[in-house]
């Protein structure tokens, strides 16, 4: 659709206004020769391709299916419940663009949009007012330089001798940049044609590489990262496969999730470094994804101080950039907490925690950590059903990520979603070394179900948060079924450290968590056994 303003008092738009291809390809080859404009080579691929269809007449070609095969080199058979690479990408698309208009593009003539929903670009006409306008905007706008942190993944070198295979080291990379690309914290550039580029050598700050090797037990794969300032290798690792191709795509997916979660998420390489380098910097001197790893802290520790820090350094990041999903996501992951765990002096944070949820998923449907925590936030408002859909949304929107999966397992089995919840949670623990301790949590509840007490303890021995009452308090009503008194009343002793009104509040704050009333009952007969009386 191509769009013409006819001044800055007329009531509506001169709709279907065509205007001349040349002054739209202008503008686009002045997009994409900005430093401004930091879109990944296959975002302006995406670019170039959407504008190019709409000038030819030929908008109605631009699918999500269309732009999957032609310009991010889907097969044929390629399924987009499966695979949302284009929204994605669209999305990241829409963030670059309305950064380029907010710095050097201002005084723009011309604006090249991709509205939600849609994949077909618009062109709009700007006024010399609402150019002179643009140009006095005050409004702050991040740099992804030191605000989100990049990597450049280049092509894996083939070591094994063979030409024919050098398709290998492409089809690596290619599945690491896609799998790095759903995470929206991270910027990706992979040069297609095997070329470094100037955006990618002046923003990226991490370099992700590796040889491929092969001898007769089959192929070795290397990958390492690099810090490209310093030079300094900061990690490898090493996979192995064998030379079976029926197995071989999905020995390539396994590989790209397996070092996807190892670089970025919470307990990653990136995040970890960056997480050290802004530890002391005050919440207002943070930029956007130094406040998202500040909740990664508080997530591991739980600890009122690290609660603290990520609250302060996610409102800052909530006026700072509030057209991020993540941030508020986050900030409804931390308002569920101070409803589910009690947390005096914060009014209605189910209420916020609901606005602020919904909130992150409006800005970004497609990510699947925030639809994760909207159906957290369902579940602690009592819609168990509707937890229950979200998490199947979650796992629509990437299916074989195992970055939050053992969330929505736990989700899943609390919801009593008890068989497939349980196998979603033993995979993920199978696969996934660095899955969170919240899986043991949800097992023990169905073992307690299935007054399985021997195992339910079994799997209080996976539980590593004892800052929270929910350690003493799982061990303490195990052991108290199990008749093993004494070990008990040690944990009872633990568990009113952290909360002497528990014998009031128990059963509020355990129905928080515990939705069937029968096991809610389990756990307060443990309880009983070993002295703690619950009112």
């Amino acid at each position: 659709m191509v769009q013409k303003r006819k001044n800055s008092s007329a009531p509506h738009l001169q709709r279907e206004h065509l205007l001349p291809a040349d002054k739209i390809f202008q503008q686009l080859e002045r997009i994409l020769g900005s430093p401004e404009f930091y879109g990944t080579k296959a975002q302006r691929e995406f670019l170039q391709y959407v504008v190019k269809k709409t000038i030819e007449g030929k908008s109605d070609e631009i699918k999500g299916y269309t732009v999957a095969t032609d310009v991010f080199g889907r097969r044929k058979d390629f399924d987009q419940n499966q695979d949302p690479i284009v929204s994605i990408q669209a999305n990241k698309l829409r963030r670059a663009l309305e950064r380029y208009y907010l710095t050097s593009g201002k005084a723009d003539p011309l604006l090249i949009d991709i509205p939600k929903g849609a994949y077909v670009p618009v062109f709009t006409l700007r006024t010399a007012t609402e150019r002179s306008a643009a140009q006095v905007s005050k409004r702050p706008v991040a740099s992804i330089n030191d605000s989100w942190p990049s990597v450049l993944i280049r092509p894996f070198k083939n070591m094994t001798g063979d030409p024919q295979e050098d398709f290998l080291g492409f089809g690596l990379s290619r599945e690491l940049a896609v799998e790095l690309a759903r995470f929206d914290e991270m910027k990706v550039f992979f040069p297609r044609d095997g070329q470094d580029t100037e955006t990618s050598i002046a923003h990226a700050r991490f370099v992700l590489e590796g040889n491929i090797y092969k001898d007769s037990n089959g192929l070795s794969i290397t990958a390492h990262m690099i810090e490209k300032k310093s030079g300094i290798q900061i990690w490898a690792d090493i996979h192995r496969s064998k030379l079976d191709p029926k197995k071989f795509l999905a020995f390539l997916e396994r590989f790209a999730h397996a070092i996807a979660g190892k670089i970025t998420g919470e307990s990653g390489v990136i995040p970890k470094i960056i997480s050290v380098e802004s530890r002391n910097k005050p919440p207002s001197e943070l930029n956007t994804y130094e406040a998202i790893l500040r909740y990664y802290e508080y997530e591991q520790t739980l600890t009122p101080e690290s609660f603290i820090r990520a609250m302060e350094a996610l409102k800052h990041a909530a006026v700072l950039e509030p057209d991020c999903s993540q941030v508020w996501s986050l900030l409804a992951r931390l308002y569920s907490n101070i409803y589910s765990l009690d947390y005096p002096g914060f009014e209605n944070p189910l209420e916020k925690a609901v606005e602020y949820a919904e909130r992150g998923v409006r800005i970004n449907p497609n990510n699947q950590r925030n639809v994760g925590i909207l159906a957290l936030v369902r579940f602690f408002s009592n819609e168990l059903l509707a937890a229950l859909n979200e998490v199947n949304r979650a796992i629509d929107l990437n299916p074989n990520s195992l970055f939050v999966m053992d969330g929505l397992a736990y989700i899943m089995i609390l919801s009593g979603e008890w068989r497939r919840g349980t196998a979603l949670a033993r995979n993920t623990m199978k696969l996934n070394p660095y899955y969170r301790p919240v899986v043991h949590y949800a097992l023990w509840v169905d073992f307690l179900r299935q007054e399985k007490f021997e195992r339910a303890y079994l799997e209080t021995m996976g539980l590593r948060r004892p800052a929270v009452f929910w350690y003493p308090l799982a061990k303490a009503a195990t052991l108290g079924l199990l008749g093993r008194y004494v070990e008990g009343e040690k944990f009872v002793k633990d568990l009113l450290k952290l909360r002497p009104d528990f014998p009031a509040k128990g059963r509020v704050l355990i129905g928080h968590y515990i939705k069937f009333d029968e096991i809610a009952d389990r756990v307060i007969e443990g309880l009983n056994r070993v002295g703690l009386k619950i009112n």
